[in-house]
């Protein structure tokens, strides 16, 4: 699977834009969107009524995600800005996967490989995403090639959540660092 993934921040208000910090992303491809919203209190899934007519969409990223797991085209996989798995792994299993993927292809921005298990939160969020199937995300990415777990936990309402990678790579378009993205923790080195 491949796909063009546009992400904006917003809507925002005209007079709120400020696409550095966004407070709201929204992936979209084709007829499937997912959004994330990034406020203070942390991370939640965006939903509400639909935008008004005065509010402003703005693109931050665009970019080519491919599924690692089925794609066999080495152009693709070559060119790809997000790298992301549909086959979940556990969380040792995804992180050598990720060491594989980033060294192999360097110039991806986010490799993200899904996580089997739950609990890969941290306090109150380490279990909120059992119900789900699957754990979240092992991600890596950005200038520092930080690797971080995110749980599904924030997530509670269904969504395309193979979309979040692409986000993340928004977040770091913006200037953000994985470290910064709210409820990631850092992954466990070795």
């Amino acid at each position: 699977m491949k796909r063009f993934v546009v992400v904006e921040a917003g809507p925002v208000p005209r007079d709120l834009i400020c696409p550095a910090a966004p407070a709201v992303l929204r992936a979209r491809c084709a007829d499937t969107s997912f959004g994330v919203g990034l406020g203070r209190m942390g991370l939640s899934l965006v939903v509400g009524p639909p935008p008004r007519a005065d509010d402003v969409h703005v693109v931050i990223d665009e970019h080519l995600a491919v599924d690692v797991d089925l794609c066999r085209d080495s152009r693709l996989l070559d060119c790809a800005d997000v790298l992301q798995g549909s086959r979940a792994h556990s969380a040792a299993d995804a992180l050598r996967r990720l060491r594989h993927l980033t060294s192999v292809h360097p110039a991806c921005g986010i490799a993200a490989v899904p996580l089997a298990e739950a609990g890969t939160g941290t306090g109150a969020d380490a279990d909120a995403g059992a119900g789900a199937g699957a754990g979240g995300w092992a991600v890596a990415g950005g200038p520092d090639r930080a690797v971080v777990l995110v749980p599904y936990g924030p997530y509670a309402a269904p969504g395309e959540r193979s979309l979040l990678p692409s986000c993340m790579h928004a977040w770091l378009v913006a200037g953000c660092s994985l470290r910064e993205w709210p409820h990631a923790r850092e992954a466990p080195s070795g």
